[in-house]
């Protein structure tokens, strides 16, 4: 072979080592490096604490803030704005609206005998009135707080009682949320603050880095680090592991706290038993959101404690079985409260993060380093494998760390060659 062919020979096979080697160790979910937020993740709510794209069923027990509902509601025995009606105010009302559906009452589904109350003065906005009564006045045909009815009778029941007269048309039917614009803009947030890179590390109480797969039982603590989001990744059976989640510092609204949980590995299917949260309580709630980006199902088991944080779900049917409460906003696909109660902490900050280096990620080691022998031929040498590093969760931010290795290796892999060659041809001349 002539000396040209021996330089295309090394060039085309380093090129493609390189190739090889990107490709390797960039295989799997790459996530963009692009600067994310800030986001707020609730502000197409409009201010109620808890939203839904379909339908609600509302067993039990109370809802201390407000409700939209982009279905429609069926309901037992339940009290909405016990603590607060909100500050969404239709044009012209001096009373905000704490209750929003935009279907209509799903009243042959309701628990007979039962009641709906919506306290603190609240309004209340039904879509569709078919196989419905608004009385403003009670059966002797004196004025009356509002109720909303399945017969023209003012003790009907199942029944949602307002504490407050409401004018009967200002009631409905009327759409005053477009809740499929609201859920495409969650959606495509849910999916944007997915790619955030890994920032914390879960330690135990001794100090020392928690490996995947986390043991049941585990006593976790997350670090945070202030003027910062916060960003925790995990995936589900790591989270659900987790019985307790301690806060040395507490997060507020300039160190926020994101935790994007990965739901595939269960088919994004997910019955979590919530942790204790130890360190924080309601106040600091505000700002936690508990981002599940491609869960389509997501279920509050039995026994679990009180969850801190918003359950951001725009895509996953989420059912409430734990007696234990939630503090934090509600954004879903669908919602049954059969739980606890549903406390008035809502979100309260903006979530940013610019994807630089994560900070707590495994090192990436090359799998491989490249040499090149006299002869042009690339020769691989095997590298010792990393040792274990503190968990971050999902592998998205090193994945896209490793990718950046492979192309630097790759890189110096070209110039080696190039330099051997350069050798050559001056040894040659």
């Amino acid at each position: 072979m002539n000396r040209n062919a021996k330089v295309m020979t090394t060039r085309a096979t380093a090129t493609a080592a390189v190739a090889a080697t990107t490709a390797f160790v960039m295989m799997g979910n790459v996530v963009s490096a692009a600067p994310v937020g800030p986001i707020d993740p609730v502000q197409a709510t409009q201010g109620f604490l808890v939203m839904t794209e379909g339908n609600a069923t509302l067993i039990g027990t109370e809802n201390e803030g407000t409700l939209a509902v982009g279905g429609n509601l069926a309901f037992s025995q339940y009290q909405l704005a016990t603590v607060s009606a909100g500050n969404f105010f239709a044009p012209g009302e001096n009373n905000p609206t704490a209750l929003v559906v935009d279907g209509q009452v799903d009243f042959p589904n309701s628990t007979p005998n039962t009641r709906l109350q919506v306290l603190q003065n609240g309004y209340a906005k039904i879509g569709n009135l078919n196989d419905t009564f608004v009385r403003d006045f009670d059966n002797n045909n004196v004025p009356a707080n509002t109720r909303i009815l399945p017969a023209n009778d003012y003790d009907a029941s199942p029944r949602i009682e307002l504490v407050t007269n409401q004018s009967v048309p200002s009631v409905g039917p009327v759409s005053v949320i477009d809740f499929a614009e609201a859920f495409q803009t969650f959606r495509s947030n849910s999916t944007e603050l997915a790619t955030c890179q890994n920032t914390v590390a879960l330690r135990d109480p001794n100090g020392d880095p928690i490996s995947s797969p986390i043991p049941p039982g585990t006593n976790a603590v997350i670090d945070l680090t202030p003027n910062t989001t916060n960003v925790l990744n995990i995936n589900s059976a790591d989270l659900d592991n987790i019985s307790i989640l301690t806060f040395p510092d507490q997060p507020n609204a300039s160190s926020p706290l994101l935790v994007n949980v990965d739901t595939t590995d269960v088919g994004d299917i997910f019955d979590w038993t919530a942790p204790n949260f130890a360190g924080i309580g309601g106040p600091e709630a505000r700002f936690i959101l508990f981002n599940f980006p491609t869960a389509t199902a997501l279920t509050l088991a039995p026994g679990g404690a009180t969850v801190e944080g918003t359950i951001y779900a725009p895509s996953a049917d989420f059912t409430d079985l734990d007696q234990s409460n939630t503090e934090g906003s509600i954004v879903a696909r669908t919602l049954e409260h059969r739980g606890g109660e549903i406390h008035d902490y809502p979100f309260s900050t903006t979530l940013a993060c610019d994807n630089g280096s994560p900070t707590a990620s495994p090192t990436a080691t090359p799998t491989a380093s490249p040499t090149v022998d006299p002869t042009g031929t690339p020769t691989v040498t095997p590298s010792p494998t990393g040792t274990d590093l503190p968990i971050t969760g999902s592998s998205s931010g090193s994945m896209l760390l490793t990718g950046s290795l492979a192309v630097l290796t790759g890189t110096a892999l070209l110039l080696t060659i190039g330099l051997t060659h350069r050798r050559r041809r001056n040894a040659e001349s």
